[in-house]
């Protein structure tokens, strides 16, 4: 998460126009250095508190562009994680009927 957090104050610290490409690269990266989307939706605003307690968090619309994204990504993690949860409840349902029978 260290470096993710690096790599967003550097991404703040150079006028690059294509910021949002890079924000999106490094969060991509923090994801998948974690395997359940729950492990990922943590990281996710543990990234983004760390970050409005840095030297960028001055910085509006670095700020809001990270907030965006992050809002974003775990609003995705949280709806495949409600996903799989049903679709998991559903097959341990049906195995209970079917040894049932």
């Amino acid at each position: 998460m260290r470096r993710c957090l690096r790599k967003v104050d550097e991404a703040a610290a150079t006028a690059d126009p294509a910021l949002a490409d890079r924000i999106r690269d490094v969060l991509g990266e923090l994801e998948a250095a974690y395997a359940r989307p729950s492990e990922r939706i943590v990281a996710l605003e543990a990234l983004l508190h760390e970050f409005e307690r840095g030297p960028s968090a001055g910085n509006a619309l670095l700020a809001r562009l990270l907030r965006v994204a992050v809002d974003r990504r775990q609003g995705g993690w949280s709806h495949r994680a409600r996903v799989r949860g049903v679709t998991q409840a559903r097959r341990t349902t049906a195995s209970l009927q079917a040894n049932a029978l």
